[in-house]
């Protein structure tokens, strides 16, 4: 099964101004979709799993480890992989 990225600039007709990209036109429906997702993240409650783990002293000991270790060439394999 594929996905399509559906919040893409390809599906909406793009303003340009002196050749550059400024806007997007979008549709009611799509607007509306939107508003909900933006409304949903601006009013959403906090987790209280999000506070246990930025508090934890494990958290900060992963993000010290990741910034050490080199990037991964093929990370889309690696996290396949596991």
């Amino acid at each position: 099964m594929g996905t399509t990225e559906f919040w893409s600039s390809d599906h909406f007709p793009v303003v340009y101004y002196d050749g550059e990209a400024r806007s997007v036109l979008v549709d009611i429906a799509s607007f509306s979709q939107i508003e909900t997702i933006m409304d949903n993240l601006l009013n959403r409650e906090g987790e209280s799993e999000d506070a246990v783990l930025a508090s934890s002293r494990v958290l900060k000991q992963m993000v010290a480890q990741s910034r050490q270790a080199s990037p991964s060439h093929d990370w889309e394999k690696e996290l396949d992989d596991l």
